[in-house]
């Protein structure tokens, strides 16, 4: 007896520790988990590096290109120049010029003074930069949408599952009753048969969406980046009802979204792409130096030994003249690119309109079906109470209560589907609009 309240007493405080130590993750808490936590995320981030690494690329095209050349020369036959005269009686002279052996050191030093392409180079490195940035955003608000749209359904899945638990135990009650009653000959086979069909009927959809759920908190962990072999709780609360908010309808604006930002920076850098092009044809101007020091001789013992320094400085201008006609195609091509890059924006523009209004006359629908459905569900509970105390003094028959329960039943299921329906309306409203960061911070106020 004592090694068994031993047992029960430390089982009781390591349950406890459990219990302690369990976190329950709130719909706000699971999506600051998936932005600190999911690979994308990291893809993300990685992605503006790039960028910012790019334009620092573009940049040091600019800046002073410096350059160390040390080379070491076997000249194995030298190259013969003829020399003529005009010397009467002379006859040509052929001379070689060089040693066998040659060394040369030198750090070659290249300054653009003016090349526009490089310019526009470096214009374009910032536009994708903000590009990268856009995405960036973009990646954390597909972050929030999914996170909150597994929440809900986890949340939807634990609704329907604490409906069944309790019809289950109503079942169950009025199946011990009824056989207690057939046993003792006052009740018919047909009414406990009746009971024993709908209360299977409820095991199984229990046990079915009992599956549901563990799919669903699957495919929340997947959208947060949590480990799919560690436990997660949601909220013990399934007060989502909360969220139900009637729809503010807000003065809009196409900017305000990312798709179109990004869009709108692409038909600038389009832009910059076509000018770029265009300079493909500009002289170029560079500013040059170098230093060496350059050792000869006829033998190798004696090709390090003396050395003889030189430097220039100077510049140099490079104009295209001709080059088969490719810059003008590629630039009229560019052309054409950006023509249809700002038609795409309008269209684009177009698209994100529509979008915006059919998210808007979702929500308004799914907020009006949520409506209607919760006062058909409190009207199918009412007549069903009433029936279920009728049936249980014996003054309606078990037709009547299973007919009423069979309605309320239905009744809440299609108030749960409506409330899931709109919390999902209510997100695509939120990202129709460009607002599911303001969705995700106000969650805290719910």
């Amino acid at each position: 007896m004592k090694k068994l309240l031993t047992f029960i007493f430390l089982a009781t405080i390591v349950l406890s520790g459990f219990a302690q130590n369990e976190q329950f993750f709130s719909l706000q808490e699971c999506i600051g988990y998936s932005l600190q936590n999911h690979a994308s995320v990291e893809v993300s981030k990685n992605n503006l590096k790039i960028s910012e690494e790019g334009k620092k690329q573009a940049v040091g095209l600019y800046l002073p290109q410096v350059q160390g050349v040390a080379s070491a020369t076997d000249n194995l036959k030298l190259q013969t120049n003829v020399l003529s005269t005009d010397i009467e009686g002379m006859e040509e002279m052929e001379i070689q010029f060089g040693q066998k052996y040659s060394n040369n050191v030198y750090v070659d030093v290249t300054q653009t003074i003016y090349d526009q392409s490089k310019i526009f180079n470096i214009k374009a490195t910032n536009e994708q930069l903000k590009i990268a940035d856009f995405k960036d955003q973009q990646n954390d608000e597909q972050l929030i949408y999914n996170t909150a749209q597994a929440y809900f359904q986890v949340l939807i899945c634990d609704a329907s599952v604490e409906q069944l638990n309790e019809n289950l135990v109503i079942y169950n009650q009025l199946a011990d009753i009824l056989k207690l009653q057939l046993d003792k000959g006052v009740a018919i086979e047909t009414d406990y048969q009746r009971i024993e069909v709908n209360r299977q009927s409820v095991e199984y959809q229990l046990d079915e969406m009992k599956t549901q759920r563990i799919n669903a908190l699957n495919n929340l962990k997947f959208a947060m980046g949590f480990p799919l072999d560690k436990p997660l709780n949601v909220s013990e609360s399934t007060d989502f009802e909360s969220y139900v908010k009637f729809p503010v309808l807000p003065d809009w604006s196409v900017d305000s979204l990312t798709d179109y930002s990004i869009n709108k920076v692409n038909v600038e850098l389009q832009g910059i792409n076509t000018k770029l092009t265009r300079s493909a044809s500009l002289p170029k101007i560079n500013a040059v130096a170098r230093v060496g020091s350059q050792s000869m001789n006829g033998e190798f013992s004696g090709a390090f030994d003396n050395w003889h320094d030189y430097s220039y400085v100077g510049l140099s201008l490079n104009v295209p003249l001709f080059t088969g006609l490719r810059n003008s195609s590629k630039s009229r091509q560019e052309r054409l690119n950006y023509e249809n890059a700002v038609t795409n924006l309008q269209l684009f523009e177009q698209k994100y309109d529509l979008a915006f209004q059919n998210a808007q006359k979702s929500l308004l629908t799914s907020y009006n079906s949520l409506q209607r459905n919760e006062d058909n569900l409190e009207l199918a509970q009412k007549l069903y109470s009433s029936t279920k105390l009728s049936y249980q003094k014996g003054a309606a028959p078990l037709t009547d209560f299973l007919n009423d329960d069979n309605a309320y039943k239905n009744a809440q299921s299609n108030y749960i589907n409506s409330l899931y329906s709109y919390m999902i309306a209510r997100l695509d409203f939120e990202k129709a609009k460009g607002t599911l960061f303001s969705f995700y911070n106000q969650l805290g106020n719910n």
